[in-house]
């Protein structure tokens, strides 16, 4: 969920984001947006940043609601107070200068064509107001509770069951506590004060960085774990044994939970999510969600960008979404939400055993290779629409990448981000013969379509 361009809204491996870049960026957004809302996370660097955007602002004549050290979900749904809203952080990679990401009045993060657009917007010489025109900026300190009192509204009233909450020192300890005590939750929280010196474990399944969580969930039998990352997007869980989830197995559960209308996910999700949500897998799951009519049922597959999934959201009206780790709900705000998640395994651990349900989903074997091509992407495209039929699909899907559907498994291909002239396949089946057989026939295919004749 990156936002990249020219203007460098993030920081990246290679170069920081500056000071002056803010002040661009403000100056570009003022040119359209005449009220903005801009918060930020606990990185030394955001007051710095956050300024330096404020001073584009105003300079501009752009007036600007400041709702201060907020999480990101929180933001989000603060958007909707201006004509759109800037975070001021820097996502996944706290050992860098923060950046900025733009989200729209919906709580859905900017697109790239929008992106581009406020590129347009930079260097351009804009008429200056005098200082009687300066923008002005509003301080706003109940952005935190407003949003609180949406999740609360938006939780059904079912009580939680145990759950070892992990907030990592970070700003969903002003959220995710406090809602999972108000629904009766037997929560003991680690790590629930700001501290912007405390360094995180990533949220990987290594042994390093699950130890912590793992002993404290089989020192309180019964118990989940939660581990929430410093602005609350992201989230891993553990199950009663303090076995990690991935999470697309998460999204499984969420799934079987809720049991939603409509589901958008990327072309690349695991066979897993459309198997559930099909029925074709199934659990035991008490639920107090009544099931939908199958005929109103709609599981969407989109291009894996957050663009395409934030669209297809809004246009479908989805209740659930997924992309990169996060889960997007449509209530009470449409962005990438770990703690609206995490009250909802809270509730369904009240009524089943996560680890239970877990021994009744099937296993997938997977295997992922890359492939050179020696003509154009165009010609590379046109070979692969044109061939793909041969390998005997029951469905294909194409967006700028393509999902086969196959008798017992899929596979996903897409053009290498890095590399002009490669695409990377993965291959995914609950057989393993299958999935070896499936390989071969995914060779043939690509070697008729290397060369684009």
């Amino acid at each position: 969920m990156e936002q990249m361009e020219k203007l460098q809204l993030r920081s990246s491996p290679a170069k920081d984001t500056t000071p002056e870049m803010g002040i661009r960026l403000g100056r570009a957004l003022a040119m359209e947006y005449r009220k903005v809302v801009v918060g930020m996370d606990l990185m030394k660097s955001s007051p710095m940043m956050k300024n330096a955007l404020i001073s584009g602002l105003i300079s501009s004549g752009a007036d600007v609601i400041d709702v201060g050290t907020v999480s990101e979900p929180v933001i989000a749904m603060a958007a909707r107070m201006g004509d759109c809203a800037v975070y001021v952080n820097e996502f996944r990679q706290s050992d860098l200068v923060s950046g900025y990401l733009l989200i729209d009045t919906d709580g859905s993060l900017f697109g790239l064509d929008r992106i581009r657009h406020i590129e347009g917007n930079d260097g351009q010489e804009a008429p200056r107001p005098s200082y009687k025109s300066l923008g002005t900026v509003k301080e706003y300190y109940n952005a935190t509770k407003d949003y609180n009192d949406a999740l609360l509204n938006a939780t059904h009233n079912i009580a939680g069951g145990s759950v070892i909450l992990n907030c990592n020192c970070g700003l969903s300890t002003d959220s995710a506590p406090q809602i999972l005590n108000s629904i009766k939750t037997d929560v003991i929280c680690i790590n629930a004060q700001k501290d912007p010196d405390y360094i995180t474990n990533p949220l990987s399944i290594k042994e390093a960085d699950i130890r912590q969580m793992r002993a404290l969930v089989e020192a309180n039998a019964g118990s989940i774990g939660i581990s929430l990352n410093r602005v609350g997007n992201l989230m891993r869980v553990f199950d009663e044994s303090g076995e990690p989830l991935n999470n697309q197995e998460v999204l499984g559960l969420l799934i079987m939970f809720l049991k939603p209308k409509k589901l958008v996910v990327p072309l690349d999700v695991s066979n897993l999510i459309p198997d559930i949500f099909t029925g074709k897998v199934t659990a035991d799951v008490n639920s107090p969600h009544p099931a939908p009519d199958p005929e109103e049922t709609e599981l969407i597959m989109v291009q894996p960008s957050s663009e395409m999934i934030f669209k297809a959201m809004k246009e479908s009206g989805a209740e659930l979404a997924y992309y990169d780790g996060g889960f997007v709900f449509n209530e009470p705000v449409c962005t990438p939400d770990a703690m609206h998640a995490a009250i909802i395994l809270s509730q369904f651990t009240g009524m089943n055993d996560i680890r239970d349900i877990m021994k009744q989903f099937p296993e997938y074997y997977s295997e992922s290779k890359s492939y050179k091509f020696s003509c154009s992407r165009e010609d590379f495209i046109r070979m692969m629409n044109a061939n793909v039929q041969d390998v005997g699909p029951i469905k294909v899907q194409e967006d700028g990448c393509w999902r086969i559907d196959m008798n017992e498994g899929a596979f996903f291909v897409a053009f290498d981000n890095d590399q002009e002239d490669a695409v990377n396949v993965v291959a995914e089946s609950g057989d393993r013969v299958y999935l070896i057989s499936m390989i071969e026939v995914i060779d043939g295919l690509m070697e008729s379509c290397s060369s684009g004749q």
